[in-house]
């Protein structure tokens, strides 16, 4: 008779848009749609996590308003959101890094308008 399977737990899987970046960090594929009539989380565009913005794409205004209303989305703090590639495009790579991995269900749904 053969031994029972093992089971193993495994994590569960990553969004298509973030990928792991080392102990404690994360980073997200995101595109930017700046100048909007709300901030909000607008779904996915390929394979980035799509952000609507009500900053203007002027002096980094946008760039500032992201990195802040993706942390408040994610229950960090704005320090612990970084761009890290794309500062003058819409397309960007963003880090963030925390203790604990957030939730990223919240991209999944309406939670974060």
């Amino acid at each position: 008779m053969a031994a029972p399977a093992k089971k193993t737990a495994t994590a569960p899987a990553l969004p298509v848009f973030v990928a792991a970046a080392g102990e404690g960090g994360w980073t997200l594929r995101v595109a930017v749609a700046p100048g909007g009539s709300r901030d909000a989380l607008a779904g996915l565009a390929e394979d980035r996590l799509r952000v609507r913005l009500r900053a203007k794409a002027v002096e980094g205004q946008a760039n500032a308003a992201l990195t802040a209303f993706l942390a408040e989305c994610f229950g960090v703090r704005p320090r612990q959101v970084r761009i890290v590639s794309g500062e003058k495009s819409r397309k960007k790579i963003v880090r963030i890094n925390a203790e604990s991995e957030p939730d990223w269900s919240i991209a999944a749904g309406t939670g974060c308008d």
